[in-house]
């Protein structure tokens, strides 16, 4: 059997299932009705109606924020706002993902002048192919609870959840196991996953669909190498710092005195995590600048964000 690699663009159209973004994003995009049902099995509610999905819709704060690019991105008729994500590859950010996905959601769901009281409840839900959290538990639910208190909820609206397909006989319905087992490969067991059997179908027998597959695959790589080249320099500098703390400890190796080899270990280890620290650092004022040019979110949500004190974020706002 050819490995993923080596087959060729029809070959993988062939053997595409519910899990693959393209199929997962285009099923749930063209059937609004399939999309409202899917939301109410994996979170247990009942929504009136939704907006139609907006398949792999793209969301930056400004010019030169990072943008971000949602799987299925849907909003009730009440406000409720939702994201979806299939996460069939191991990644080991999906907790800082879905803290930005929650303040870009924020962003795109609050408008200049609104009051903060009428944000409404926004979820983060990725549909994880393992267990993001190692815990071996079929899902991971977070809100935010105070820590002297576990009884109390801040009740800012945000729910992130992260569902481990492989658990799919843990889960606590029948419907959610028909689900997942579908999603990981097996038949349909259940009236939903025969509907969505069907639809995947419908889509890859659609030469439209198998045309676009074609061009997205290409773009993907071309973003790919693209992101490659932008990592180039980063990556680079990490070598750099990985060599001069090698070379700090040989050096510190042919020290004849052990208070000399702590000293040379100490400042290769010191260099190296101010760079870091540095780097993080700037990366998160850029981010708080960029959300008080906006201005539509508190300094103290924007110090919750981007994990500044709420001090630093008021001398970045005086400072505009």
């Amino acid at each position: 059997m050819k490995k993923e690699n080596q087959l060729t663009p029809l070959e993988k159209w062939e053997r595409l299932t519910f899990a693959d973004n393209f199929i997962f994003c285009k099923v749930l995009n063209d059937n609004v009705d399939i999309c409202k049902e899917l939301l109410e099995l994996l979170l247990e509610i009942k929504i009136e109606k939704i907006e139609l999905p907006s398949a792999e819709y793209s969301l930056k704060t400004d010019f030169h924020s990072r943008g971000v690019r949602f799987d299925v991105y849907v909003k009730d008729g009440g406000g409720r706002s939702f994201d979806i994500e299939i996460q069939t590859a191991h990644a080991t950010s999906l907790a800082k993902r879905a803290r930005y996905y929650q303040g870009l959601m924020d962003v795109d769901s609050v408008h200049t002048g609104m009051d903060y009281s009428k944000l409404k409840e926004s979820y983060v839900i990725f549909l994880c192919m393992g267990d993001a959290f190692g815990k071996k538990l079929p899902r991971y639910t977070f809100r935010y609870i105070c820590e002297e208190d576990g009884g109390l909820q801040m009740n800012d609206g945000t729910v992130n959840i992260f569902f481990n397909a492989r658990m799919y006989d843990k889960m606590e319905t029948e419907g959610l196991r028909s689900f997942f087992r579908f999603l990981c490969g097996m038949k349909p067991t259940s009236d939903f996953t025969d509907r969505l059997s069907a639809l995947v179908e419908r889509t890859k027998l659609s030469a439209q669909w198998r045309h676009s597959y074609m061009t997205w695959e290409q773009e993907m790589k071309y973003q790919a190498r693209e992101l490659a080249q932008e990592l180039a320099p980063e990556i680079a500098r990490d070598m750099a710092e990985d060599m001069a703390k090698d070379m700090a400890e040989d050096m510190a190796k042919d020290m004849a005195e052990d208070m000399a080899k702590d000293m040379a270990e100490g400042m290769a280890k010191d260099m190296l995590e101010n760079v870091v620290q540095d780097t993080v650092r700037k990366r998160d004022r850029d981010t708080a600048l960029n959300l008080l040019r906006l201005n539509v979110i508190t300094i103290e949500q924007i110090a919750q964000v981007t994990g500044l004190s709420v001090g630093e974020v008021k001398e970045l706002n005086g400072a505009l």
